[in-house]
């Protein structure tokens, strides 16, 4: 059939007007994917929480100060003799004995060589945990050691299968913090039961060898980069002091340390994880030990 030139020319106009809207919605669906630091930017001021005072630890070192978050929901045994011997000031003045790169940072002896403690009583292990009475914990993903990888505010823990439970007399199911760099742990001897005053801070991944052991009392949430620093050796030629360390509670309110935690169980926190390319869609967690819960300091976010 013939078919006009202006017939055809009509035809192609109207394909056109109606091919519009949808190159329109094709360009909205390539929008460019938002970044992780946008969406920590946008999150809403609900899925901030700021750091409890009472909970806060600030210990100054030459390089600066670091902030920690201490947990006495998971070592309150732990907790109560650490804040007795910072408000008798034990600590002020010890030096970090022994440093491992890719380790840990070792300090809290007045002796300086390993051997000395308080004059307090040693405190029991509070290696793990039934997963059940962890408040606040959101599991985010499996990885290659542990079958359930997961956060409480902040603080990494892996934890065995939920399905155990029914199969065991006790009905427990353990979880246990992990040692990843920024976390800090109880030094102790041989025996389990034998914390007393010494202390470490992560700067590596020890999961595999610390897991489970020793107990863990917090993490670093701000100043990491002053724990990097201090110096190395068993001992240090150089030992790096401990200048101060005080309880939030303790300190002026206009000089206490601003520091606000993305909530580890928000959607906000979920999406970063993503973005950022640290857990995958089927529920991989690329290394626990590279995540770090979002930070906001005098305002300011940090990643």
């Amino acid at each position: 059939m013939f078919v006009s030139r202006t017939l055809r020319l009509a035809l192609v106009g109207a394909m056109a007007l109606v091919a519009f809207p949808v190159a329109a919605e094709d360009d909205d669906e390539k929008a460019p994917a938002r970044t992780p630091f946008q969406i920590v930017g946008d999150a809403p001021e609900t899925a901030w929480r700021r750091l409890d005072p009472e909970n806060m630890l600030v210990m100054d070192l030459p390089s600066g100060e670091i902030v920690i978050e201490m947990r006495p929901d998971l070592a309150p045994k732990h907790i109560e003799q650490i804040k007795t011997l910072v408000r008798q000031g034990f600590y002020d003045g010890l030096r970090f004995h022994r440093v491992i790169e890719g380790f840990m940072a070792q300090g809290g002896d007045p002796k300086g060589d390993g051997t000395g403690g308080s004059d307090l009583p040693d405190i029991p292990g509070e290696f793990v945990r039934d997963s059940s009475e962890i408040d606040n914990l959101t599991i985010v993903g499996r990885d290659r050691i542990a079958a359930r990888i997961g956060f409480t505010r902040g603080l990494p823990i892996a934890a065995e299968p939920e399905s155990l439970r029914s199969f065991r007399a006790d009905h427990r199911v353990l979880a246990w913090p992990t040692h990843c760099p920024g976390v800090m742990s109880m030094a102790r001897a041989t025996a389990p039961d034998s914390a007393n005053s010494q202390f470490f801070l992560m700067i590596g991944d020890a999961r595999s060898s610390l897991d489970q052991r020793y107990s863990v009392w917090g993490v670093i949430v701000d100043g990491y980069e002053n724990a990097r620093r201090i110096n190395r050796g068993e001992p240090p030629e150089r030992p790096t002091p401990i200048i101060r360390v005080r309880l939030g509670v303790d300190i002026p309110e206009e000089e206490r340390p601003q520091v606000e935690i993305l909530r580890t169980s928000s959607e906000t926190f979920s999406n970063y994880l993503t973005a950022a390319g640290l857990v995958s869609e089927d529920g991989l967690v690329r290394d626990v030990c590279d995540i770090k819960a979002p930070r906001r300091v005098k305002g300011k976010i940090e990643l």
